[in-house]
C-alpha cells in the first residue's frame, strides 16, 4: 500500500510541476493517459472472441471504479450509492412509473451534490465526484426511460427512435454497474443507451459490421479514428495555453475604460471560444478513448469509409459554422443533447422547448448564471424560429443572397450563444449582472421586440380537392 501511494504521489507531482495543473486536473490527466493502454488491452487482449461477456463488463467496471477513486478517494462510496438506489428503483418500481421514480431520485441526489459543490466551492471549478454524478443521471433515467418504453408502452405508440432503444427486461447487477461506471466515460462522458452499449460489450456491433459488403470481410478498427481525434484534442487544447485571454480582465476598471464595447465585445467572443476549446480538449479525449476501446463504430459512408460517430462528445467545426442556433446548440454537448430530447422533450406534457432548457440547467447546477444562460437560449431559439420563417425565403432567390443569408445568421447565432455562455461561465449573479448591465442587455431587448412585431409566416392554403 504504501508503495502505490508512493507511486501516485510521485506521478501527481510529476505531471502537476510540469503542466502547471492543479492536482485535482492532474489527478483526471493521468487517468485520461491511462485510458489508452488500457483501452487497447480491451479491444485487443479482451477482445469478444477472446473474452466472454462477463469478464468485458467487470473489466469496464473495476477500471472505471479505479478511476474515480484515484480522482474523488472515498466520494466513490457516494456515486455506488447512488446508482445502488437507482438499480433498487429499476427492480422494484411497477414499469408504470419506473421511468419517474428513477428521475426523481437522480435528479435529487444530483441537485444536493450540486448544492453541496456550492457550499463547500462556491463559483470553483474543482473537479469532484459531481462530474461522474451528472455522467451517471443521464445514463440512469436513459435507462428508466429505455426500461419504461420497453415493458409498459406498446410498440405502436413508439418512435422508431425509442424502439430501437427500449430495454425488454431489467439487466443484471454486473450488466448495469458496467454499463453507468464504464472506464470509457465515466469521467467525462459520453453518455450512451444500454442497447448499444451492450452491442459493444457482446462484439454484436462488430459482427453486423464484418457482414456488410463494404467491409470487405475484416473488422472495423479505431485505432485511426483515436490518434486522429487525440491530435485534434491537443490542438484544441493547446490554443488555450498560446492565446491568454480571460473574463477577469472585464472586471478591472481600469483596463475596461481604456476600450470601447465593440472592442470589449469582440474580446468577450475570444473568450468564450476559448473557453470552449477546453471542453472540445475533454470530449474529443473522451470519444477518441471509446474508439481506442472499440465504441463508437456506426457502419459505413457511400464510399466504404469507416465511421466511428455513434457516441460523440461535440462536433467543434459544425458548432463553430452553425447558420443557425438550433443546431449550433445540436453540435455542441450532442450526448447530453440526445438525452434531453428523449428523457425530456419528446416525453413533456407542455412547452417542451422551455422545460428542456430547464432541464438543462438543473442537471449543470444552481447557479443563476445556469439559468440565465439555458432559458436565455430558449427564448433566442424561438425568436430566431420566428425570424427565420419570415425573412429567410427573401434570400433563396440567388446564391450569392444566400451565401450571404448564410453567413450572416451564422455569426449572429455565435454571437447570441457566447452571449448566453458567458452566463454559465461567470456563474454568480453579481458578474453576470455588471457584464449585461454594461451591454444594457441589448440583445435580449432586440430580440424582445422582434418576437413581439415580427408577423406570424403566412400559412400554405389548404390543398382543394
Amino acid at each position: 500500500m504504501d508503495i502505490l501511494q508512493a507511486w501516485e504521489t510521485t506521478a501527481v507531482d510529476f505531471v502537476k510541476d510540469n503542466s502547471g495543473l492543479a492536482v485535482d486536473r492532474a489527478r483526471f490527466i493521468i487517468c485520461i493517459l491511462s485510458a489508452y493502454p488500457l483501452g487497447l488491452i480491451f479491444s485487443v487482449i479482451l477482445h469478444p472472441k477472446r473474452a466472454s461477456v462477463t469478464t468485458r463488463h467487470l473489466y469496464q467496471l473495476i477500471v472505471g471504479l479505479a478511476f474515480c477513486f484515484f480522482c474523488f478517494k472515498s466520494q466513490v462510496l457516494l456515486l455506488l450509492g447512488n446508482t445502488g438506489m437507482c438499480y433498487l428503483l429499476l427492480m422494484l418500481c411497477p414499469a408504470s412509473q419506473v421511468h419517474i421514480a428513477v428521475f426523481v431520485w437522480a435528479m435529487s441526489f444530483m441537485s444536493v451534490s450540486h448544492i453541496y459543490r456550492m457550499y463547500t466551492d462556491y463559483n470553483g471549478y474543482t473537479l469532484d465526484f459531481t462530474g461522474p454524478t451528472m455522467i451517471i443521471t443521464m445514463k440512469v433515467t436513459a435507462l428508466a426511460c429505455s426500461v419504461y418504453d420497453g415493458l409498459h408502452r406498446s410498440d405502436e405508440v413508439l418512435s422508431a427512435d425509442q424502439k430501437n432503444l427500449a430495454v425488454r427486461k431489467v439487466p443484471s447487477l454486473i450488466e448495469y454497474l458496467s454499463y453507468t461506471f464504464s472506464f470509457t466515460s465515466i469521467l467525462s462522458g459520453p453518455t450512451f443507451n444500454l442497447v448499444d452499449y451492450n452491442n459493444f460489450i457482446s462484439g454484436a456491433d462488430i459482427a453486423e459490421a464484418v457482414k456488410d459488403e463494404k467491409s470487405k470481410g475484416k473488422e472495423p478498427s479505431g485505432l485511426i479514428p483515436s490518434v486522429i481525434k487525440f491530435v485534434t484534442a491537443v490542438f484544441f487544447i493547446s490554443l488555450t495555453f498560446i492565446f491568454k485571454a480571460d473574463f477577469e480582465s472585464f472586471f478591472d476598471t481600469e483596463w475596461r475604460d481604456q476600450h470601447n464595447k465593440l472592442y470589449i465585445a469582440g474580446y468577450l467572443y475570444v473568450v468564450c471560444f476559448l473557453y470552449r476549446c477546453q471542453y472540445y480538449f475533454t470530449w474529443i479525449i473522451a470519444d477518441s478513448i471509446s474508439n481506442i476501446s472499440g465504441f463508437g463504430f456506426n457502419g459505413y459512408t457511400a464510399d466504404g469509409a469507416e465511421r466511428w460517430d455513434k457516441i460523440t462528445n461535440a462536433y467543434p467545426l459544425r458548432t463553430e459554422t452553425s447558420s443557425s442556433l438550433k443546431l449550433l446548440v445540436e453540435n455542441w454537448n450532442v450526448g447530453t443533447a440526445l438525452w434531453l430530447r428523449r428523457v425530456c422533450y419528446e416525453r413533456s406534457p407542455i412547452s417542451p422547448t422551455v422545460m428542456t432548457y430547464i432541464l438543462s440547467a438543473t442537471w449543470h447546477g444552481f447557479y443563476p448564471g445556469y439559468y440565465g444562460c439555458f432559458l436565455s437560449l430558449a427564448f433566442f431559439i424561438m425568436t430566431s424560429r420566428k425570424l427565420r420563417r419570415v425573412v429567410r425565403p427573401h434570400f433563396l432567390s440567388s446564391p450569392g443572397l444566400k451565401m450571404f443569408y448564410d453567413v450572416l445568421t451564422t455569426v449572429l447565432s455565435v454571437a447570441l450563444c457566447n452571449y448566453s455562455a458567458i452566463q454559465q461561465c461567470l456563474l454568480s449573479y453579481e458578474k453576470n449582472r455588471d457584464l449585461y448591465l454594461y451591454f444594457y442587455f441589448a440583445p435580449h431587448i432586440i430580440c424582445a421586440v422582434i418576437y413581439v412585431f415580427c408577423p406570424a409566416p403566412k400559412r400554405a392554403p389548404p390543398k382543394q380537392d
